[in-house]
């Protein structure tokens, strides 16, 4: 054990400190977290007595943790604290893919093959990343590659199957402009402005990602055509009016203006719909709410409680508009 650490486990024990994930690996002169790595620290931890809160390896690199000899309650707070802002973009970055800076699994290249099939079979990887304790890449190792080698060498080792020029992107990287790279490999790693490997992203990770971009705008659209349908099927123009504004049509109307007519003394009898007209138009504004975010097309994408709201409210309209 070297003085640096024993001299941290001595501090922590007397005094609980607040450090980053990445400070904390440092104090053994770890760069990253793999099957090797957090298995020794949370060791030498245990026998000093000292807990780690939040857990290191379930949190980012740059969240802030507390080593202590005592259970503390968890300052949330702080943890947002260091999760840095993001503004939106005109572009598309590699790094709005939510993969490319969520730390990779990886293993090093003393490990054997039999320790990376045990790794790729667990987390159901279908490649892996070889990177040295101190956080050098010596290359990737994957199903096709264990395959094609062993066609010819069938007791390979680990050394013999890594491929050791795999496709790397960076963080700023144009996504657009790196997804066929991607697509031809299956998938592609992400360095950080330090050159540290960070992330991976697949071709599964760029599907999921579109999906979670396009998924809302067909049904904020879906929603509000079966709404228009029901609008325009039991008021005429004429009735429209009374929210304000130049209204031409339904067409015309913004989702403020349909909460603000559905709410109208005397209109929600006339739809003839078996559903509380209050909890009705709370969920059409919460809908209005999550539209409005999704316009701006930004990249992050909703919250599973703003999916969930678009779902279900589009389960509603359904239900009352069965017309395709």
């Amino acid at each position: 054990m070297s003085d640096k650490l024993k001299q941290f486990l001595d501090d922590a024990a007397s005094e609980p400190i607040h450090l980053t994930v990445r400070d904390l690996l440092d104090k053994w002169d770890f760069k990253i977290r793999n099957f090797t790595t957090v298995p020794r620290v949370a060791a030498d931890l245990a026998r000093a007595g000292l807990k780690c809160e939040p857990a290191f390896d379930d949190v980012s690199m740059t969240t802030s943790v507390c080593v202590s000899s005592k259970t503390l309650a968890v300052d949330e707070e702080q943890i947002e604290d260091s999760v840095e802002l993001l503004f939106p973009q005109a572009a598309l970055l590699i790094k709005d893919i939510p993969s490319a800076n969520h730390e990779v699994m990886s293993i090093p290249p003393d490990a054997t093959l039999a320790q990376a099939h045990a790794v790729m079979m667990d987390h159901g990887y279908s490649q892996l990343p070889v990177i040295t304790n101190d956080g050098r890449l010596v290359g990737t190792v994957s199903w096709e590659r264990i395959g094609h080698i062993r066609v010819g060498s069938p007791t390979a080792e680990l050394s013999t199957v890594i491929d050791r020029d795999p496709n790397v992107v960076k963080l700023n990287d144009d996504l657009l402009k790196k997804i066929p790279m991607i697509y031809d490999a299956g998938f592609a790693l992400v360095r950080e402005q330090s050159d540290e490997i960070c992330g991976i992203v697949t071709t599964a990770d760029l599907t999921e990602q579109f999906r979670l971009l396009a998924e809302p705008f067909f049904l904020v659209g879906e929603i509000e055509k079966r709404l228009r349908r029901c609008i325009g099927r039991a008021f005429s123009v004429e009735d429209l009016q009374c929210v304000g504004g130049r209204i031409t049509s339904v067409n015309s109307m913004t989702f403020g203006q349909y909460v603000r007519f559905l709410r109208m003394p005397g209109i929600w009898p006339q739809l003839h719909w078996h559903i509380d007209c209050t909890l009705f138009t709370e969920r059409l504004d919460q809908v209005r709410m999550v539209r409005n975010e999704i316009m701006h097309f930004r990249p992050n994408p909703l919250t599973p409680a703003q999916r969930d709201r678009l779902r279900n409210f589009t389960s509603w309209m359904h239900s009352l508009d069965p017309q395709r």
